[in-house]
C-alpha cells in the first residue's frame, strides 16, 4: 500500500495542483486532492516533492530485443534498413532475445512506461523477461507463415493472462511478408482464441504500391477482404492512408499505433492522426524498435506526435496535449487488453509515473502541456505497474541491472560477430 502525496496530479481526466494517490495491491483506491485523501494506515508514504504524477505510459508498438541493434542501418531508407538489421537478426538466440528484452524493459521502466505491445520472435523468452521484471506486455510473433501464426495457440495457452500482466495476441508481420492464406489463418485463430491481431500496416509508400500490384487494392482493403479486421487489431504505423482506408479502419474499430520518430527516422512519412481521430479511429503511440528510433522515450514520442499532427493538418489545434496523453496511456493500454490501465481512479490499475518536481522546464501551469511539450524520460523519478514500484530515483527495484547490462554488452558483440 502506498500513499503518494505532494504532487501535481493528472489522473488522465482531471488535474489537481496539490494531489495525492493511494494504492492498495494492484489497484488505485484514491486519486484526487491531497486534503481530501483518506487515512492510509500502514501505507508507505512517498513525498512527490511537487512533481507530476500521471498514468503510466503504454508503448503501443515495439520490437524490444532490437535495443541490441541500436544504430544499425542509420540514415538508410526502410527497405535497406530492413536488409541491414535482418542480417544481424539471424544471429539471435533465445538467450539474446531475453537479454535484449530485459534491456528494453529497463529503458522503458526508466522512462515511465508500464505496458508495451511487442512483435518479435522467441516469444516465450520475451514473456519470461516480462514476468521477471514486473512490467505489463502484449506479446505476439512477427509471423510470415501459417506455421508461425499457429504457434500462437500454444503461446496463448501457456502465457495469456499470466500474473495479470501478459496478453498474447496473434502476430502477422505485414501484407508484403505473408500471403492471403496466412492472413486468413491469423484472423481465424484470433477469433478462436478471443484475442486481437498485431500487424504492420501502410508504413511506406512502396508497401502500398506493392500491395496494389499484388492485389489491386491498398493494405487496409486487402486485410478487410481477408477478414483480419473482423477481430481487434493493433495496426502499426498507418502512414500512407487514403480517405477510404481511414473509413475501413473506423468501421472495424482498428487501433492505429502511431510511431512518429521511427516514421521520420526511416523517412516513411507522417501518419494522418488528425483525420484518424476525427473519424473516430482509436490511436495509440509507440516507439517502434530502438534500431529504427534509437530511444524508447515515450515523452519524446508524445511531443513528436503533437507537432507532426499540427504540420500535417495545417492547424496548431490539430492534436491537443490532453488527447496526446490519452493516446499514450489509456488508448494504447486498451488496445493491448489492459482496460484498467490509463486512468488514475478508484478501482483502476495502479500503473503510474512520478516526474521530478525540481526541474524548471516542467513549470507550465497546465499539467498536460508540461508533460507533452517539456518532459522527457530523464524526468522520471518513479515508475509503478500493478501496484509494484519498478524504478525509483535511479534504482531498479525488480531486476539485477548490472548483470543485465553486462549480458547486453556481450549479446550485442555476439550479434555483430565480435
Amino acid at each position: 500500500m502506498y500513499y503518494i502525496k505532494n504532487v501535481r496530479l493528472y489522473t488522465g481526466e482531471r488535474s489537481f495542483p496539490r494531489g495525492a494517490v493511494v494504492t492498495d495491491g494492484d489497484s488505485i483506491v484514491y486519486a484526487g486532492t491531497e486534503i481530501d485523501a483518506p487515512e492510509a494506515a500502514g501505507a508507505e508514504v512517498i513525498d512527490g516533492g511537487g512533481g507530476i504524477c500521471m498514468p503510466g505510459l503504454s508503448n503501443a508498438h515495439s520490437h524490444a530485443p532490437m535495443v541490441l541493434l541500436r544504430g544499425e542501418g542509420a540514415d538508410l531508407p526502410l527497405a535497406e534498413w530492413l536488409a541491414c538489421v535482418q542480417r544481424l537478426e539471424e544471429n539471435f538466440t533465445p538467450e539474446t532475445v531475453y537479454t535484449g528484452t530485459m534491456l528494453a524493459i529497463m529503458e522503458m521502466m526508466r522512462g515511465g512506461i508500464t505496458s508495451f505491445a511487442d512483435m518479435y520472435f522467441e516469444c516465450p523468452d520475451m514473456i519470461r523477461a516480462v514476468l521477471d521484471s514486473g512490467i505489463r506486455a502484449n506479446i505476439s510473433r512477427g509471423s510470415t507463415s501459417v506455421e508461425g501464426v499457429m504457434s500462437h495457440r500454444e503461446l496463448h495457452r501457456e502465457f495469456d493472462g499470466a500474473d495479470g500482466r501478459v496478453r498474447v495476441y496473434v502476430g502477422l508481420h505485414a501484407e508484403y511478408t505473408s500471403d492471403e492464406t496466412t492472413a486468413r489463418a491469423a484472423a481465424e485463430l484470433a477469433r478462436e482464441l478471443g484475442v486481437g491481431v498485431h500487424v504492420h500496416l501502410s508504413e511506406s509508400a512502396p508497401e502500398v504500391a506493392g500491395c496494389f500490384e499484388r492485389h489491386g487494392m491498398t493494405p487496409p482493403a486487402y486485410f478487410e477482404r481477408t477478414g483480419l479486421f473482423d477481430v481487434p487489431v493493433i495496426a502499426a504505423h498507418c502512414v500512407h492512408l487514403s480517405d477510404g482506408d481511414i473509413e475501413i479502419l473506423a468501421s472495424h474499430g482498428v487501433t492505429a499505433a502511431h510511431c512518429p520518430a521511427s516514421n521520420m527516422y526511416l523517412c516513411s512519412g507522417v501518419s494522418p492522426t488528425a483525420k484518424l481521430l476525427a473519424r473516430g479511429v482509436r490511436v495509440g503511440i509507440g516507439t517502434d524498435g530502438a534500431a529504427s528510433n534509437n530511444t524508447l522515450d515515450m515523452f519524446r514520442e508524445m511531443r513528436l506526435a503533437a507537432l507532426a499532427a499540427k504540420i500535417s493538418a495545417g492547424t496548431a489545434s490539430a492534436l491537443p496535449a490532453r488527447k496526446v496523453i490519452e493516446m499514450a496511456t489509456a488508448d494504447g493500454a486498451a488496445a493491448m487488453g489492459f482496460d484498467r490501465s490509463g486512468v488514475l481512479a478508484p478501482g483502476r490499475a495502479a500503473d503510474l509515473v512520478l516526474l521530478d518536481g525540481d526541474t524548471l522546464h516542467l513549470n507550465a501551469d497546465d499539467i498536460p502541456t508540461a508533460v507533452v511539450y517539456s518532459a522527457s524520460a530523464a524526468d522520471v523519478r518513479l515508475t509503478m505497474a500493478a501496484g509494484r514500484i519498478l524504478y525509483r530515483d535511479g534504482e531498479y527495484k525488480t531486476v539485477d541491472a548490472e548483470r543485465i547490462r553486462a549480458d547486453g554488452k556481450r549479446a550485442a558483440a555476439h550479434l555483430r560477430g565480435k
